[in-house]
Parts: C-alpha cells; sequence; structure tokens
C-alpha cells in the first residue's frame, strides 16, 4: 500500500473517531441535541414529528433498501447483459462492502452501554449519562444506542467512492456526496429526535468507511482466484491515486 493510499484508509477513519472522543467528553454531544428537547413539557417535539419520523426515518430506512436492491438487480442483470459485464466486480465490492458496515454496525449496538438522549436522566430519562470510556455497573443494561444504526444506511455506501476511485472515473470525489449527504442527513434527523449524539454518527462513519477500505484491498488489491472462477475480473490496479 502506497503513502497516499495508506494516509485514505486511515485519515478518515482516525479524524471521525478523534472528533466523536472529543464530542462526548467537551460537551459538544449535549450542547447540540439539547435545544431539541423541551423541558417544561419533558419530551423530544421531534421525536415524533412527520418529517423526522416518516420522512427521514421510515422514508430514509426505504430509500437504503431501494438502494441496495438496485445495486443488486444490476448485478444480477450484468449475468445477462454484456454492456454490464465489465462493471460485476465492482457492483458485487459495493453491495459486499455496504452489507457488512451495516451488519457490522448492528452488532456493536448490541455490545455497548451507550444510551439514546431520550433515555438519560439530565433529559427525563432514567439512566445516567455514560460515553464510551467510562466505567459502568456489571449490572446496568444495555444502550443499544451506540454506533448509530439509521446513518449507517448512508455512510454504509462509501463503497461507490472507493470503486470509482480505483476505475479511475474522472471527477470520483463527486461520488462522496451520496454517503455522506445520506448518513449527515439521516445522522442528523435523530439527533434532533434524540435518538443519536453527534459521536455517534462519527464513529459509524468511520467503521462504514473502513468497511469500505477493508473490501477494497480484497476486491481490488488481494489476487483472490475465487473471483476470477465466479466470473469476477481479477485486475490489478495499476497507479492509484
Amino acid at each position: 500500500m502506497d503513502k497516499r493510499s495508506l494516509a485514505t484508509f486511515w485519515a478518515v477513519p482516525a479524524a471521525a473517531a478523534l472528533f466523536a472522543v472529543f464530542s462526548e467528553y467537551s460537551g459538544l454531544d449535549v450542547w447540540l441535541v439539547r435545544p431539541f428537547y423541551d423541558v417544561d413539557a419533558a419530551l423530544w417535539p421531534m421525536r415524533s414529528h412527520w418529517l423526522t419520523q416518516a420522512v427521514l426515518h421510515k422514508g430514509g430506512r426505504n430509500l437504503v433498501v431501494a438502494i441496495g436492491l438496485l445495486f443488486l438487480s444490476l448485478f444480477l442483470a450484468s449475468w445477462a447483459w454484456s454492456g454490464l459485464k465489465k462493471w460485476r466486480k465492482d457492483l458485487a465490492y459495493i453491495l459486499v462492502a455496504a452489507l457488512s458496515a451495516i451488519a457490522l454496525v448492528a452488532g456493536l449496538k448490541s455490545l455497548t452501554h451507550i444510551y439514546s438522549p431520550w433515555d438519560l436522566q439530565m433529559f427525563g430519562g432514567k439512566m445516567a449519562y455514560v460515553r464510551i470510556f467510562d466505567s459502568v455497573a456489571a449490572q446496568a443494561p444495555r444502550g443499544h444506542a451506540f454506533p448509530a444504526g439509521h446513518a449507517s444506511g448512508g455512510y454504509a455506501f462509501f463503497g461507490i467512492f472507493f470503486a470509482m476511485r480505483q476505475r479511475r472515473i474522472p471527477h470520483y470525489r463527486v461520488s462522496l456526496l451520496l454517503p455522506l449527504l445520506l448518513g449527515g442527513l439521516f445522522g442528523a434527523a435523530q439527533q434532533v429526535r434524540g435518538a443519536h449524539f453527534l459521536s455517534h454518527d462519527l464513529l459509524t462513519l468511520a467503521i462504514c468507511w473502513l468497511s469500505a477500505a477493508v473490501w477494497q484491498r480484497v476486491f481490488y488489491d488481494v489476487k483472490v482466484h475465487a473471483f476470477s472462477r465466479a466470473g469476477l475480473p481479477n485486475t490489478e490496479f495499476a497507479g492509484r491515486s
């Protein structure tokens, strides 16, 4: 791995993870969501709002499923349509990277004691505020709020950027807009609802980026002959950007 590729591999998730820790321990997490909690009514007004609940949460989830099905359909169509054959490995890579990222985030959610803002005592809930490196009582219930599952649906598609970069497609950096906009929008919606803090979304971004980066190495830089037997051309990438 050359120095520039190494920087791309680690710089983004490292920066996101470090800022997530800063956001937690500096109080930025709480400061950002506090305006969306109604102290007098003891509730989160945007929690059940049609825009955040119906459009961005439920609708966003359906959109992610639709995007995934689109890539799956294109991958399957590549076996029947010769025009898509050269993109078969790229489509497979994007699907695997996305599914791995979503599965990894979902798995980690069941292991942490990080709670949603709406669960915390400071926002009318019952749980104490726990940060990522804080000690937790052994009998404390799991929080299931970290990392952020909904934001992972958008950030999971970082593989599009890596695939276009691999192909040296002009202006490939523009492809970052889709996962960043979707992940950022979904994350912001959950924050104003009281479901997540900024740090939850930043760690999710880091996990999804690493998933795409690791699978990029497997699909394009490691000679896995199974790809060739499956009809996925195992061409090496000459001269990474």
